[in-house]
């Protein structure tokens, strides 16, 4: 069955393999270029048990959206290796669905750990990408989506959380 995780207070749960993804831990980075990125390391449980993980690196950045400011977290999951490591953690769980539905389900989850926040002071949006480079080079079958978006990012998973300031 599909992954479909739900959003809990600090993390995202997924009621039917029974994995829960905590908010990541976060840390402040640089890439070769010198450009600055969040470092996301999550960690994936079932039950007390922590069965998994995956650390990558993201940009993040303010932006505009009608009128109102909103900050974009980018959790740039575009290399080959991020992907297999999301398919390992697929055979862990022992998921039957096809990879690319398994990755979508999987980011959903990583975006989603972040829904439940009651106290930001500005709108944000967290937004999954990968490439269709990333995806060839881990082995994952072009779908519809990829085979159309031969260039550029694809959005695995996106949550947007609105202002909750009082």
């Amino acid at each position: 069955m599909p992954l479909h995780f739900q959003a809990k207070s600090d993390s995202s749960f997924d009621p039917i393999s029974g994995v829960t993804i905590p908010e990541p831990r976060i840390l402040p980075g640089k890439l070769p270029d010198g450009s600055a990125v969040t470092e996301y390391q999550y960690a994936f449980y079932r039950g007390d048990a922590r069965i998994g993980g995956l650390g990558f690196n993201g940009p993040d950045m303010s932006v505009e959206v009608d009128g109102m400011a909103e900050r974009v977290f980018i959790f740039d999951l575009g290399h080959d290796w991020l992907i297999k490591s999301m398919l390992e953690f697929k055979e862990i769980i022992e998921n039957q669905d096809d990879d690319y539905t398994f990755l979508r389900g999987l980011a959903q989850g990583l975006v989603l750990a972040y829904a439940g926040q009651t106290d930001n002071e500005e709108n944000l949006r967290y937004i999954a990408t990968t490439t269709p480079g990333a995806l060839v080079g881990a082995g994952v079958p072009p779908s519809v989506e990829t085979a159309m978006k031969p260039q550029g990012p694809i959005v695995l998973a996106e949550v947007r959380i609105a202002t909750h300031a009082g």
